[in-house]
């Protein structure tokens, strides 16, 4: 399942950049949450596919062209996949190319399905959130 959970989040993320949100949210558990960084403006976290839907909605109102950039992704275990993201895109207002400096997230699966996103900054924070070191 590990591998199928990876492969997953990067058919995410592809669906995700050629626009098709239905088929980036279709491996999303109806219960997921969104956990945001705490620097993020919006910092929340954001509940059930609808609730997902809207705060990528927002980024993308936000910023023309706006992609996530899949940098690695790994499985931890059997239901817990690690990704290293980072985004960019043109501020809708400014004109100004805008391009993240890379985060990391947390995936977890249940049933096939991922339930809970969790962002951090750094790669041992995300490790330790998972109860791993590096």
């Amino acid at each position: 399942m590990s591998e199928k959970n990876v492969e997953t989040v990067r058919k995410t993320v592809d669906a995700f950049n050629r626009g098709d949100f239905d088929a980036a949210l279709e491996p999303a558990h109806p219960d997921v949450e969104w956990v945001t960084l705490d620097s993020f403006p919006d910092a929340a976290t954001h509940r059930g596919v609808e609730g997902v839907r809207q705060f990528f909605t927002t980024w993308m109102d936000m910023f023309q062209g706006f992609r996530l950039h899949l940098e690695d992704c790994v499985a931890l275990d059997q239901d817990l996949v690690l990704a290293t993201v980072r985004v960019s895109g043109e501020g809708t207002e400014s004109g100004v190319q805008v391009e993240s400096p890379i985060f990391f997230q947390l995936v977890h699966f249940r049933d096939g399905l991922a339930i809970r996103v969790q962002m951090f900054q750094t790669k041992s924070e995300a490790l330790k959130a998972a109860g791993l070191r590096e």
